[in-house]
Parts: C-alpha cells; structure tokens; sequence
C-alpha cells in the first residue's frame, strides 16, 4: 500500500476511534450528571419537605396561641356559651385568616365534653361530639396545647389545640385547623414537581368521604399536580423505582424517593410520593444527540473528501516546509510565553481594580459602612424572599437628633467623625450575617433585619440608641441629651403577593416621625 493510501487508512480509523470514544465519554458523563442531579434534587425535595414540616408546626402553634392571648372577648364568648356574640365576633376575623393565609381551612371550638361549640368551615358539625377521637381525647386529658398531623373525620389535616380556662375550671379547646398541602404546595411552587400524600389503608376507615383511590395497601387524600387526577399515573409512579424513569401518556417522569409524614404522635402514617417531569430534557438530549451524529458523519465525509483530494499535495509541501516551520514554531512560542505573562499580569491587575471599584461602589466613603445603592439591591432579594416564603421582614429607620445644629454648632469636620462614630456603632451592634446597616441619607441610617419579629427588633433598636447614647458625644446644644442621641423608627411585615415594597420604608419612617414627635430618643412602632 502506499503512503498516501496508507495516510487515509490511519486517519480514517483514528476519526473512527475519535467519534466512538467522544460518543461513549457523552453518554457516560451524561448518565453522571443526570445522577448527580436527580440525587441532588432528591435531597433538596427532603430538606425543603422537612423544613416547611417544621416551620408549619412553630408557624401555627405561636398562631393558635396569640389567637387565645389577642381576642379575650371571643374567649368570653366561648366560655359563657353565647354562640351569637361568638359569631358575631369571628365573621370577620375568620375572613381575615383565610386572606392571609391559603391554607388555613377553619377554626373549632369544642367544649370539654367533646361537643362541638362552634365550628367556622361546617355549621352541621355544630353539636356533634368528637370525644371519641383521639387527637381531641388526648387534648382534654392533658389540657395543654396539642399539635401536628392528623385524621379525622374531615380528612387529612394539621390540627392545633390550645386550652381555655375560666379561672381555674377547664372549658374547653380552640382547634385551628390547616389544610395538609403546604409542604407539598411549596415543593411543587420551587421545584415545579408533582406530589401526593398516601396514607395507609389502616386509616381511611376514619374518614368521612370513602371514596378515595387506593393502590398497595395505601390511599391517596392530597396532591399537587394534574397528573394524580388519574389512576394510572398512580399505579406506574408505584411501580417505578426511586430515581427510576418511567412514562405515562407520552410523557416522561422521574420518581423521587418516598418522604415519610407522621401524625402529631410521632407515628408514621404514609408517605409523600414526588414525579418530576423530564419530557422536555428527554427530548432535548435526543436531539442534541441527533445534531452531534449529523455533525460526526459531515466530519467523517469532509475528513475523506479532503484526504483524497489533498494528500498527494501535502506530502510534497511537507518537505520544503520542516524546517521553516520548526524554526517559525520556537519563535512564536517564545514570543507568545512572554505575551502570556504580561496578559496574565494585566488580568490579576484588572480584576483587583474590578473589586476595588465595586467596593466603592456600594460602600459610603464618609461612615465606611454600605450605601443607599446597595442597601436597595439588598432590600429587593430579602423582600422577594420574605414574600416567597411568607416570613417576617423588619426594617429599622434611625435619625441622628439635631445633627443640623451639631453640624453649624461644632463645624462639618466634627459632624463628619460623629457620623462615622455612629455608623460603625450601629453597623457592630448587628450580630446575624443577613442584617444589614446602611447609610440612607444625610443623618439618616436604615437596618434590615430578615427573619426577625417586632419584638426582637424592637430591642435591637433600643440596644443601638442606648449604644450611641453610651458614645458621650457632647451635644450641648440639643434639646433631648447633653450628647449625640438617636432616634429610631420600627416597622414589621409578613409581605403579601401584591404588596409593594416601599409600604415597609413609608411605615418605618412614619415611626420614626412618632419618635422625633415624642421627644427624640427613643423608638417607635409603627
């Protein structure tokens, strides 16, 4: 054979070799990706299910509570029996809970007895007596607050109890009642999957509606995702393995495995069962797939086109070009070694002036601590996340008392120190890594404070006005202290859907106009 056959016959093969070896590195790193990811959103789908499970039981408990400690006249209703007044009184206030909140579902009052007083969802329920089960059976014996997962008569639900005293004699209990979809509501919100919950079949004798759809040994009461409206996606998301795919009406799923839910004893009594649909990654692997086997075989064509057609050429070019080659190679290799570490040089350059320049950007060059700039970019991710996760946001808005007549009194050097004085103090009062401090304006100061009551910011902000009075920054000249003194505005909310997020600022401000009118130093609410 000759050279130039000889040259086609080991380039073609190598292609050959080249191609299979690219497409079976594709696959297997595919296989592991998607592995990887699957397991990572597996355990994704627990944590977040375990997290909601968790701040659904501290989220209503405290509720159920500050219901009772709030509304003395509902309890007295209760207590003396006046179902009118009781009516009266809740109408509107059972309105309110179910605006604020989709899943809450009604509250009950049940007497000691077990006799159903009042009941906001099911007027019928009304004089029934429910002593017989055991979630409110446990509730009268123990007379404390009872919580967590449970079947009754209406269903799957969390349920919330809290004791009523008159005095010393036991009345009865407040029953909140929460509709079992949350978890899963904000799995399939995040992570766009299909949930539902099963309850063993043991326990489906307790419900009320018996019509219920049933698969080994196991009944589904909730879900989310229009997929568990039919029976056979049901027995084929049973069938599939965890992490295994399977299909139902033409599209593709992923089943994840099972999350376990208890009752509020701490019993097991089902499970969470979680599909993802991977139609639409499905098929854009195949695709993908379809377009590097046309690419391969254009290659593959063009590489033996080429080798006919130009190797003869190449044989007596290769020749007279060796040695000019070479010697171009080691000179442009040597020139391009030099140009690779000044372009290496300037880059770390460029990239420390990069962050200097962003630093500036967002820092106060007076007080040192963030801007106005970058306390709103700020702002919009915790509101975002506030509102998305239906979490308390607190805002602090502090003003510096009479640092206008500080500053004509004292000279602006002075006024400049004592800002940056009082900016560090309240920027090192702050402990928790997503609060945040930053200069608002002029003498004005704001804090964030995300996942924080009213309460806790409250004492936040009088430990920063206390820290700035305890700074003895002579202020002969004010009408509040002999000292620099600060006043200081509170305002917390639970963000809804359509709210807007300066409604938190102009309520924060409007305490703070409170403090200054109250004599300055000193905190309001707003």
């Amino acid at each position: 054979m000759s050279i130039r056959g000889r040259i086609i016959s080991m380039v073609l093969l190598l292609e050959i070799v080249l191609m299979v070896t690219a497409a079976l590195l594709f696959f297997n790193e595919h296989k592991k990706r998607e592995h990887e990811t699957l397991f990572y959103i597996g355990n994704s789908l627990k944590n977040h299910f375990e997290r909601n499970a968790r701040e659904t039981e501290q989220r209503y408990s405290s509720r159920v509570a500050g219901f009772v400690k709030s509304n003395p006249a509902v309890i007295d209703a209760f207590i003396r029996k006046d179902s009118a007044r009781m009516v009266h009184l809740l109408e509107r206030k059972v309105e309110t809970l179910h605006k604020e909140d989709d899943f809450f579902y009604c509250i009950t009052f049940v007497f000691s007895d077990g006799t159903i007083f009042y009941h906001s969802k099911d007027l019928h329920r009304i004089g029934q007596n429910v002593a017989s089960i055991p979630f409110a059976r446990e509730g009268f014996e123990s007379r404390k607050p009872v919580s967590g997962l449970v079947l009754s008569l209406a269903g799957l639900a969390y349920r919330y109890s809290y004791p009523v005293f008159d005095q010393e004699r036991y009345v009865g209990m407040i029953v909140l009642v929460v509709k079992p979809t949350r978890a899963i509501t904000m799995l399939a919100d995040d992570y766009n999957a299909e949930c539902g919950i099963f309850v063993d079949r043991k326990y489906v004798a307790r419900f009320e509606d018996k019509n219920v759809r049933e698969i080994k040994g196991q009944a589904l009461v909730a879900w989310q995702g229009k997929s568990f409206s039919d029976a056979g996606f049901t027995e084929a998301l049973f069938k599939a393995k965890a992490l295994e795919r399977f299909e139902f009406s033409g599209q593709i799923y992923r089943r994840f495995a099972p999350l376990p839910i208890q009752n509020y004893r701490g019993e097991k009594i089902g499970e969470v069962l979680t599909a993802l649909n991977t139609t639409k990654e499905y098929h854009e692997f195949r695709a993908s797939l379809m377009h590097a086997g046309g690419l391969f075989f254009c290659v593959f064509i063009l590489t033996l086109m080429s080798l006919f057609g130009g190797t003869g050429f190449f044989l007596k070019q290769v020749r007279s070009l060796q040695e000019s080659l070479e010697l171009k190679v080691a000179k442009r290799t040597s020139a391009l070694q030099a140009l690779n570490e000044t372009l290496s040089f300037e880059i770390q350059e460029r990239k420390k002036a990069q962050r200097a320049l962003k630093e500036l950007s967002e820092k106060d060059v007076l007080t040192g601590i963030y801007n106005r700039r970058k306390f709103n970019t700020y702002y919009e991710t915790e509101w975002s996340a506030a509102r998305r996760e239906g979490r308390v946001l607190s805002l602090l808005m502090i003003d510096i008392d009479l640092f206008k007549i500080y500053n004509d009194r004292y000279g602006h050097l002075a006024g400049d120190q004592a800002l940056h004085q009082v900016a560090i103090t309240l920027n090192q009062t702050v402990s928790r890594p997503r609060d945040f401090v930053a200069r608002y304006g002029g003498e004005e100061f704001i804090c964030l404070l995300p996942e924080t009551s009213q309460q806790a910011a409250v004492q936040l902000a009088e430990t920063m006005r206390q820290h700035v009075e305890d700074l003895h920054y002579i202020h002969e000249f004010s009408d509040t202290a002999n000292v620099i003194t600060v006043s200081i505005g509170v305002a917390s909310v639970i963000p809804e859907k359509n709210q807007a997020k300066e409604e938190l600022i102009d309520l924060a401000d409007k305490a703070l106009y409170l403090a200054k009118r109250d004599g300055r130093n000193c905190t309001r609410i707003a």
